[in-house]
């Protein structure tokens, strides 16, 4: 355990020396207005802990706490934390035997993407190590590890936060991949608990704020407190000393200029001698944004209405056009045809149908309440839509459903074998959908989908009608190469490419199952002298799950020694001298013995090492197993 706690306490020491500033900021600094993130904080955590199969260790239970610090800043580059985590668990081998204990140390860099005051995900990626104590060993490696992370504040000082975190474990030459998530509470040290306001009692005088482009008389706003005074008055009720009357406010855009073209009867051509006045407009609206022009078409009462409707607006279009081909915003106007709804003067006259065939141009400086009032509109408008859009498509996917069966293997699966699961889709939804299947299998696999009644073709789209049901299979190999007892998951993910967050997955666990050959070879002794008689005795184990068949054993024997004969097996010599035996199988869990006699030449030098060097070849998947055994020649005695 030394070592471990050593590296924690350095951990640690790290930690505190980073975010000690930080911490003394925070208790010497005056409260502020309550936040809703940063700042140093401590989180108690619990999770899950998952091992990579190759460890051979159940998936446990882990305890934490982190100790961090951060400064959120509503620009996402100006945001930034450190967190240092000690984690505990226990857990057991999958192999049998005692519990192993396990300690998770590491400091991590948070990078937080603010939302809003509720919400904050962010991402980590840091360093550290992992010690686990077993009853034989204590174990320490180093670790690196990224994930991401979300925090839901419940106040200014307290927030729930959930974490997903993969540890790259370094062990010596081997790179284990481990998985960690985890739920926890944080406190935050310093932060001012915000108060619910109070609420204030509502006054008794009432003010009436009118918004709209046309004044308000404020007699009629004044009466209702003058007629309560002469009520209270009649009734020989008291009259307060003064009785302050409601007040109407008038909002409206400052007018700054108003003119109007004239045209000749059925024209909307610009007179010349108007150009100067319009030339006026464009420096007005281009000197500032907040300045608009409303421009209004008219007409005489002679002709047809529709028509004299047309050619109001063209005779207002006419004015627009030139004013932006002068330079001016189009934002900044507005037209409207009244047509001869609107005259100015007696339509009977030639003169007063001259002065009616007009557009009046209006430029206002806009009032910050009314436009204050414009933009609101335009967002209330565009929120309206996007609510209508989102409960739209919630409900477009609340039809979208599909129920997957995905057969369930029993029991283990030989290696260089093809396999089938069967598979079935069905569309439970109300209208006829696409799916884009995909497969998620070791590469090696070869892993793909198939009709049940063309089972070459491979699938990658299902189209469904409502109740329609899809049948299939997953069909796959299992390499030669892969060892008795991997594990592997096979997948199956249907996507709607309208969404791509509607999906629908099943999974399929499949234990690979091959043999395991492994050889022990055992000298009689490791000092022989010239002459000397000796027994070899070659020991084949089958660990596999799977019996092992077609056995080629070939011994290299050292020069100085010859075989005197094999009361076991019988054995061949092939041209570079090596001894080769023959073994039909070896069941799963059984062993297998050769005795091998040999003598020593007499013509042995003393001080000679012998070597015997044996390889064990399993002749259908070709897997080897390999024993060296050493004696040296001595004088005798």
């Amino acid at each position: 355990m030394a070592k471990p706690v050593l590296t924690l306490i350095c951990t640690l020491l790290i930690s505190a020396t980073l975010l000690f500033p930080a911490f003394a900021a925070e208790i010497t600094r005056p409260p502020s207005k309550a936040d809703s993130s940063g700042g140093l904080s401590i989180t108690s955590t619990i999770g899950g802990y998952f091992f990579a199969g190759s460890e051979q260790r159940n998936a446990t239970t882990s305890y934490g706490v982190k100790v961090g610090y951060e400064k959120i800043e509503k620009a996402v580059a100006g945001s930034l934390g450190i967190e240092g985590t000690l984690n505990y668990f226990s857990t057991g081998s999958k192999l049998g035997g005692g519990n192993d204990t396990g300690y998770l140390y590491r400091l991590d860099a948070i990078y937080p993407f603010p939302i809003n005051k509720k919400w904050l995900p962010f991402i980590a990626v840091g360093v550290g190590g992992i010690t686990i104590d077993a009853p034989a060993n204590t174990n320490s490696n180093f670790l690196f590890n990224y994930g991401v992370g979300v925090k839901y504040y419940l106040e200014n000082y307290l927030a729930l936060r959930a974490d997903a975190r993969q540890l790259i474990i370094y062990d010596g030459s081997v790179i284990r991949n481990n998985y960690e998530i985890g739920l926890g509470l944080s406190y935050y040290f310093g932060k001012e608990r915000v108060k619910k306001p109070t609420p204030r009692p509502v006054p008794e005088k009432k003010k009436i704020f009118v918004l709209e482009d046309e004044p308000v008389k404020n007699e009629e706003a004044a009466k209702p407190a003058e007629t309560e005074a002469a009520d209270k008055a009649a009734a020989g009720q008291p009259v307060p000393l003064a009785v302050e009357a409601s007040v109407s406010l008038v909002v409206k855009n400052e007018v700054v200029k108003k003119f109007s073209v004239e045209f000749d009867s059925n024209s909307s051509k610009i007179k010349p001698h108007y150009y100067g006045q319009l030339k006026e407009i464009r420096d007005i609206l281009k000197r500032s944004d907040d300045v608009v022009a409303l421009i209004e078409g008219h007409t005489d009462v002679k002709g047809n209405l529709a028509a004299n409707i047309v050619l109001s607006e063209q005779r207002a279009q006419s004015v627009r056009s030139s004013l932006i081909k002068s330079g001016v915003n189009p934002k900044q106007l507005s037209i409207t045809a009244y047509g001869p709804a609107k005259p100015i003067a007696d339509n009977t006259t030639i003169e007063g149908r001259q002065k009616n065939r007009r557009v009046d141009i209006q430029v206002e400086k806009i009032n910050p309440a009314v436009k204050i009032k414009a933009e609101q509109e335009l967002q209330n408008a565009a929120d309206r839509i996007e609510n209508a859009r989102l409960a739209a498509e919630i409900f477009t996917k609340s039809r979208i459903k599909a129920a997957i069966v995905l057969q369930e293997v029993s029991g283990s699966l030989p290696v260089d074998t093809d396999q089938s699961l069967s598979f079935e889709m069905v569309n439970q939804g109300l209208s006829t959908e696409e799916y884009l299947v995909t497969i998620t299998a070791p590469k090696e696999f070869d892993a793909f989908l198939t009709r049940a009644n063309r089972p070459v073709e491979k699938v990658t789209i299902l189209r469904l009608a409502p109740g329609e049901t899809f049948k299939g299979s997953v069909l796959f190999r299992i390499p030669a190469g892969m060892v008795d007892g991997h594990r592997a998951t096979i997948s199956v993910k249907a996507v709607s490419p309208k969404f791509s967050d509607v999906f629908f997955q099943k999974e399929s666990l499949v234990v690979c199952s091959a043999p395991l050959v492994r050889v022990v070879a055992k000298l009689s002794k490791q000092q022989v002298t010239p002459g000397e008689k000796l027994h070899y005795r070659l020991s084949l184990l089958n660990a596999g799950s799977l019996p092992a068949r077609n056995l080629t054993v070939k011994l290299q024997l050292p020069p100085q020694v010859d075989v005197t004969g094999t009361p076991d097996v019988p054995f061949t010599q092939d041209a570079a001298g090596m001894v080769v035996f023959k073994v039909d199988a070896i069941d799963s869990g059984k062993r297998t013995e050769i005795n091998i006699d040999m003598k020593v030449r007499e013509e042995s030098v003393v001080g000679q090492e012998l070597l015997w060097h044996v390889e064990v070849i399993e002749g259908t998947l070709q897997r080897r197993a390999k024993s060296t055994e050493r004696a040296s020649v001595v004088p005798p005695k």
